[in-house]
């Protein structure tokens, strides 16, 4: 049975038509990413779902007890509650067991023994039961590691969610997701805010969640690549569905298009001949005939679901050739060090970057990507260390605010101050594909959004390149065909590009050296795109766990090989003990004994001699009676050395 059912869905604002007959069943496990153009409909689409809005017409059926979680692009959180205490309400089913428990401790406290007694025991062993099946002792531990994993510190945990950032709450709302684990994820734009590592360890999350049905919106083409195993593509109101991550919906999509284009021109081929039949016998003796076809050929036209497809209209404004190339040399950077106070952002960092090459700067947010940038740039002076362009670079500076506009002036100005040469229609052109179109390149700058600003400044960008191109965060603000024409301009660039991305699949396809920032000053340079950058990690992080094993190894056999060589000084340190003659080894324990006896009976006879008179005043019969009381002695005292060793043995 499908979790949800979408049925015949329409949905329009102000006459405009968003949605339009959407329909399609959601399986327990499904992983779909709805991509599209900006405006296509895919928040709406969300929000319809979760039950925020209604559709005009058509059904959306949610299934009996399927839990539904909607994380909003605005974070829906309670200003004056801690962030702590919001991330816990998911936990407000064990908060309410604990007090339960705490009403029948109490009652237990009231009644020592007794019906009254007996009845709080059974009720506070049954919500103890329940309360430990739910993770009640560990929910606290959970809620500050996923947290902690979305880079909260231990002192955010006690401030209002006033106190926070829009990042923040954004990261807030999610960790509250992730802790309620529902049957039903609505996630829009989900790693906003997000840098390199929580987006992979919110990847690895997601995917560890496999019960779980997700419907994600997002601008981020590896994200999807690495979390959904299906597209919906939302274009004009209407969903198409691929099969697949991102990567394979591209070349899918590429190969219907090619599909659908030559049935598009097979039918226009047809049109066209019946159409050239029709003219040419119009009248005479086979205008009926002609009369007849143009009847059917009009009912045709009207029923065709073959339509033209859409080319992305990309010309040749977007060809980034430089006119004057830089030296050999286009950038040398020789023990860089920058540092803000009480944290260190890079130390001791060199390059020798040639002409034409790609570098993508990554790290963890506060990591120093964009300090590093705007140093290189010369906004920030080094604390150290020397950076040196090379011959003939030209600079230029993509920057996230976009200083560099007129605001007085309109789109159209802006783009033709960038280049003068450049025509009308080239202009208008390069407009619509940066989301300007018709009578929106008359809008002045001033009035223009964040992210409509950033598009005016990539565009001008792209028409007149430097022959060095410093970029902060190319494609906040961009939707993917706007970041796809992008890489297709770069990917005609034949400069030195030094940019900072979060866009990990942008790049991944722009970039052909990675710098690393590793945090407290550390970084590293890999060779090679974002994919191979992930390889060597993969690499080094085998190796360093082969090495760890290796030295553990090692360690563990010279403890082994120390603890032999102890036992053997030991051994020889140690009394060796004495051996017991062959002659005593099959006797008994009484046989010895009454050996010894038989001894001691013989050294009081001798002893008794040796006091005779007779034999003392006898000096040859002394020696010999001393001789024999030697030898007697000797015997006893190896017999009572046989004895103990036969008594340890039987003990």
């Amino acid at each position: 049975m499908a979790l949800a059912s979408v049925t015949n869905v329409e949905k329009a604002y102000a006459g405009r038509a968003v949605l339009r007959d959407i329909s399609f069943d959601l399986q327990r496990g499904q992983r779909i990413g709805l991509v599209g153009p900006n405006g296509a409909g895919k928040t709406t689409l969300l929000k319809i779902l979760a039950g925020e809005e209604q559709a005009d017409h058509g059904n959306v059926t949610i299934s009996k007890n399927c839990k539904v979680t909607y994380v909003s692009q605005i974070a829906r959180l309670d200003p004056e509650e801690t962030l702590h205490h919001q991330v816990s309400l998911v936990f407000e089913e064990v908060h309410a067991i604990e007090r339960a428990m705490h009403e029948a401790a109490e009652d237990l406290a009231k009644h020592p023994s007794g019906p009254e007694h007996d009845a709080a025991m059974e009720r506070y062993s049954v919500l103890e039961t329940h309360h430990n099946h739910m993770g009640g002792y560990d929910y606290q531990h959970r809620v500050e590691s996923v947290l902690d994993e979305l880079g909260f510190t231990e002192h955010d945990l006690d401030l209002p969610i006033k106190a926070l950032s829009g990042g923040q709450k954004s990261r807030a709302q999610l960790a509250r997701f992730l802790l309620e684990a529902p049957d039903l994820a609505l996630l829009d734009e989900p790693t906003n805010h997000l840098d390199l590592p929580m987006l992979d360890w919110l990847e690895k999350s997601l995917n560890e969640m496999s019960d779980i049905t997700l419907v994600i919106v997002s601008h981020d083409r590896y994200f999807l690549d690495s979390v959904v195993n299906e597209i919906y593509d939302m274009q004009q109101g209407q969903v198409e569905q691929f099969p697949g991550n991102y990567s394979a919906f591209v070349d899918l999509k590429a190969e219907r298009q090619k599909s659908q284009q030559r049935a598009y021109d097979k039918q226009q081929a047809t049109f066209a001949k019946e159409e050239e039949f029709i003219r040419r016998f119009s009248a005479g003796q086979r205008a009926m005939q002609a009369k007849g076809r143009k009847t059917r050929l009009e009912r045709i036209k009207d029923e065709s679901s073959i339509s033209k497809v859409r080319g992305p209209g990309r010309g040749v404004v977007l060809n980034l050739k430089v006119d004057r190339p830089s030296g050999a040399d286009a950038l040398v950077v020789d023990d860089l060090c920058k540092n803000f106070p009480a944290k260190k952002l890079i130390q001791d960092f060199s390059i020798n970057l040639q002409r034409g090459k790609r570098l993508g700067i990554i790290g963890a947010n506060g990591s120093g990507k964009s300090t590093l940038l705007n140093t290189l740039a010369g906004d920030y002076p080094p604390d150290s260390g020397e950076i040196k362009w090379g011959f003939k670079v030209n600079l230029q500076f993509y920057r996230q605010e976009q200083q560099d506009l007129v605001l007085e002036n309109t789109i159209l100005e802006e783009l033709q101050r960038a280049k003068i040469t450049a025509s009308q229609q080239d202009l208008r052109d390069l407009a619509g594909l940066f989301k300007f179109s018709g009578d929106l390149v008359d809008k002045e700058v001033s009035v223009l959004s964040g992210g409509e600003k950033a598009r005016v400044a990539m565009a001008r960008m792209i028409l007149n390149p430097a022959n060095t191109i410093l970029m902060d965060e190319p494609t906040n603000h961009l939707d993917m065909q706007t970041c796809e024409i992008l890489e297709e301009a770069l990917d005609s660039y034949d400069g030195t590009l030094i940019l900072v991305s979060h866009d990990r699949y942008f790049i991944d396809q722009v970039c052909d050296q990675i710098l690393a920032l590793q945090g407290d000053g550390k970084w590293k340079l890999y060779n090679g795109s974002y994919t191979d950058y992930l390889a060597a990690v993969a690499r080094e992080k085998t190796a360093a766990a082969e090495a760890k094993r290796e030295a553990d190894k090692a360690e563990k056999q010279a403890a082994v090989e120390a603890q032999r060589r102890e036992a053997q000084r030991a051994k020889k340190s140690a009394p060796e003990k004495p051996k017991m003659a062959y002659k005593y080894q099959k006797m008994s324990l009484p046989e010895v004994e009454a050996k010894i006896a038989e001894s001691e009976e013989r050294l009081a006879n001798l002893e008794g001699s040796m006091a005779n008179s007779g034999v003392a005043n006898n000096p040859e019969a002394m020696r010999k009676i001393g001789a024999d009381h030697a030898v007697a002695k000797r015997a006893l005292e190896e017999l009572l050395q046989v004895w103990e060793m036969k008594g340890q043995n039987k003990d």
